[in-house]
Order: C-alpha cells, then structure tokens, then sequence
C-alpha cells in the first residue's frame, strides 16, 4: 500500500504525561487498484516542549507508521507501506529572507 496523504490533528502537548499527542490519519492506496483506505491512529511524540516542530511531525508519523505495521496483513509480510515524501506532504510556502542593513 502506498499512503498518498497524511493529515495530524489535533495536536497538543499533554503537561500530564509530558508528550505531545495527536490524531494522525493516513490515506492508503492498495496496489491492486481497489478503493483507498483512510485509517487513523492516535499517536505520541516524547520530545521536550522546546523542540523543533518538524521533529514532533517526524515522531508522529513514524509512530503511526510504526502502528499501521502492527496490522495483521502488514503484520504477517502480505502488504508492505510505501510513503513518498514528495506527493504525502503540502509543499510549504517560500519566504525568502530580507537582506539586513
């Protein structure tokens, strides 16, 4: 299956436990060319509160990753998960930086 899109939400610190936690939902696309599937998990970043976002993005998407594994096709070797970076991820806006005096 290849995931083809990937949205988090939701995404908090948890002061409690000390993570951040989120919604992520990953859009999966079968190889034999039936529907795509939307499956989402619940997931957790153990990152201090000061770390760089991408890093927590990074955390979350591996710990789903990490979880749709666990599902008994991938699980067993009949299914193997593709992501490619390029199509999954919104292209970020370019903001060149101003030159300083």
């Amino acid at each position: 299956m290849k995931v083809t899109d990937i949205d988090i939400r939701n995404l908090a610190r948890d002061r409690r436990h000390g993570c951040f936690r989120g919604a992520v939902s990953m859009t999966m696309e079968p190889a034999d060319d039936s529907a795509p599937r939307r499956v989402n998990f619940i997931c957790q970043s153990d990152r201090d509160e000061d770390c760089p976002a991408s890093l927590v993005t990074y955390d979350m998407v591996t710990h789903a990753l990490d979880q749709a594994r666990r599902m008994p096709g991938f699980r067993r070797g009949e299914e193997e998960i593709t992501v490619e970076i390029a199509s999954t991820l919104a292209p970020l806006p370019y903001h060149p930086r101003s030159k300083s005096a």
